[in-house]
């Protein structure tokens, strides 16, 4: 772990404490100083409080006790994240799944079927009880048939209650034929899967379209269902995990063009008061690239990417963690677990921890000016008024200064730190100077504080690490 310093901005202490940080880390470049200015007026949105999720593959339901109430490694590791969260089940293969529901479980690729059956459905309902959490299912559009949707449908909200959010038709639907690019035909099946589940279930709630990267099909789909419908859903990847640019380089630049669609999937939603999700998401996709999406380099990525969701409206996110469509544990998860079932974190969990504490309330305005370094940095105000400042050095190279003043004045700054040995580790990942217990617990360290008398604050951000700053409220 490299060391990390407060810097107090009037000393002229800062000059021989930012040589110190800097010779501890020889690679680096030197330390860009930029001035970052939170307007604590001006509210850019409003962060639910079930932001953070996981996504799954159907299959990883048919796993025995993974999502059970006797699974508590796993049920800390949710509520560390928050009392409410949302769990997505879907994925490629939940267009290759049949409920069967006294069959035996079968766990499957996309390219043979996977078997469901009730008490599976059951475990999942006392494991989002145990949690808190709501489940988003995704339904069978590819292989299977209305009827058999009904008949799972039916089955799910039987076992999930009130932790059922919504449900879904397929997956992807803008990538599946015979519905490949053809939104006419997808909503026409869409509506025909619908109007059949309500005959048995008149109270269904439906989300969707699930489009995996056209993002017409979701505008048209919010414009037509508008009045009928939860959450808009749409997926994301950097690139594939065999693409040449499949790097952490890569993935830590701006990726402006899916900031575009972004605007267009708000523009299109927040005129009829319909949230948007991001319900698949992480790294690259089929299964991450090792080496780069199992590193602390994807916590990075993933604290900016939630900020930035939240920047452009987004309602939450479903990383997707577990045994993906091909068969194996991606390389992205942020939970991984053994051939005995024990749940653990990988670096991009604490990205979710980080989250997690700063991540609250109101996204407030925030500018930063930082020409030359990959950094970014986000403000926000919690529902007790208090405000969090994160600053991400994504800059795999280059420390930073950074200078901001109090937006309560005079007071205490509270910092915690995620980082790691380096870029690319894959252990000794900490968030607040503590670690997940083998029993899926956490809490945070003490903080490092630091009176500042003048009303600024002056640190030391080093490459490749992410600091969170709560201010504390002015005093009276």
């Amino acid at each position: 772990m490299r060391p990390h310093f407060i810097v107090r901005s009037r000393a002229p202490l800062s000059a021989i404490l930012l040589l110190i940080a800097l010779n501890f880390s020889p690679a680096a470049r030197a330390a860009e100083t930029i001035k970052i200015r939170i307007d604590a007026a001006t509210v850019i949105s409003t962060i639910p409080s079930d932001f953070v999720g996981f996504g799954y593959e159907t299959s990883a339901a048919a796993q025995p006790d993974f999502f059970s109430a006797k699974n508590p490694t796993m049920i800390r590791l949710y509520r560390n994240l928050g009392a409410t969260g949302l769990i997505r089940i879907g994925g490629n293969v939940s267009d290759h799944t049949q409920y069967v529901a006294d069959g035996t479980p079968a766990v499957k690729t996309e390219r043979e079927i996977t078997t469901i059956n009730r008490q599976n459905l059951l475990d999942l309902g006392e494991f989002a009880r145990a949690t808190g959490w709501k489940v988003m299912w995704g339904l069978n559009l590819g292989t299977g048939t209305k009827e058999q949707a009904v008949e799972e449908a039916v089955a799910v909200e039987q076992a999930l209650g009130d932790r059922l959010h919504s449900l879904q038709v397929g997956n992807e639907v803008d990538l599946m034929q015979p519905y490949h690019n053809n939104y006419d035909a997808y909503h026409a099946a869409y509506r025909d899967f619908k109007a059949a589940i309500r005959k048995r279930l008149p109270q269904a709630v439906f989300s969707g379209p699930d489009s995996a990267s056209n993002v017409s099909f979701v505008e048209k789909f919010v414009t037509e269902e508008a009045g009928d419908m939860s959450t808009a859903t749409y997926h994301y990847y950097r690139s594939g995990a065999r693409n040449r640019n499949a790097t952490m380089e890569f993935l830590l630049q701006r990726d402006d063009a899916f900031n575009q669609r972004l605007d267009r999937i708000r523009e299109a939603c927040a005129p009829r008061h319909i949230p948007y999700r991001i319900n698949e998401v992480n790294s690259f996709s089929g299964g991450g690239k090792a080496g780069v999406s199992d590193t602390f380099g994807e916590a990075l990525w993933a604290l900016d990417y939630m900020f930035n969701l939240a920047a452009h409206g987004c309602s939450g996110i479903n990383l997707e963690t577990d045994i993906n469509q091909l068969g194996f544990i991606s390389h992205y998860s942020p939970i991984v677990h053994d051939g005995a079932g024990k749940c653990s974190a990988r670096p991009e969990y604490y990205a979710m921890l980080a989250f997690a504490m700063a991540g609250r309330g109101q996204l407030l305005k925030t500018q930063i000016d930082a020409p030359k370094t990959n950094l970014a940095a986000y403000s926000t105000r919690d529902p007790h008024g208090i405000i969090f400042l994160a600053i991400i050095n994504k800059d795999l190279a280059a420390d930073v200064t950074a200078e901001c003043a109090s937006p309560s004045g005079n007071g205490d700054a509270e910092l915690y730190w995620l980082g790691a040995p380096a870029s690319d580790a894959k252990s000794g990942v900490t968030f607040a100077a503590s670690t997940v217990a083998d029993d899926g617990s956490w809490s945070a360290g003490k903080s490092e504080n630091s009176r500042q008398f003048s009303g600024n604050v002056t640190l030391t951000v080093p490459h490749a690490s992410a600091l969170i700053v709560r201010f504390a409220p002015a005093q009276k």
